[in-house]
């Protein structure tokens, strides 16, 4: 049991940290009606790192350390 919750809070702690870049910015452009082209230069992709993204990641973090600190208090013990 403790291994099928490990893995599942593992997968959905991957998919919560690759799904939030892409969720960002979730809005459909208006059509203009106009070609494609586009502007030179490097494209947006929002992979920019947000406060509450590394407020998440440290929490997590500190929290499977928690675990794995308590476990092997235990198992001294």
């Amino acid at each position: 049991m403790r291994k099928t919750a490990l893995a599942l809070g593992t997968s959905l702690f991957v998919l919560v940290v690759t799904a939030f870049p892409a969720l960002a910015d979730s809005s459909l452009p208006k059509p203009d009606g106009g070609g494609v082209g586009g502007a030179g230069g490097t494209a947006f992709t929002g992979s920019n790192l947000s406060p509450i993204m590394v407020a998440f990641l440290v929490l997590a973090v500190v929290g499977v350390s928690v675990l794995a600190l308590q476990h092997r208090r235990s198992a001294t013990s």
